[in-house]
């Protein structure tokens, strides 16, 4: 009895690498945000604002924060 050969065995969990990645992207943003939140407030800044400009425009948002900020 022969096993049959499936070109396409290693591709199966191919999908999983974009996900992972995606989610890594996504929980670094959030702890980003989280930390721009909590420093804004920390500084008497407006910390709404700040949270919807790195949420909106994400690394380059947090880079203006860091310039800006007291």
């Amino acid at each position: 009895m022969t096993i049959p050969f499936d070109p396409f065995a290693g591709l199966a969990l191919l999908w999983l690498i974009p996900v992972i990645i995606a989610a890594v992207y996504w929980i670094v943003a959030l702890l980003l945000c989280i930390w721009v939140y909590k420093d804004a407030k920390k500084r008497d800044m407006n910390a709404t604002m700040w949270l919807l400009i790195v949420l909106l425009t994400g690394c380059i948002g947090c880079i203006i924060y860091l310039v800006v900020r007291d």
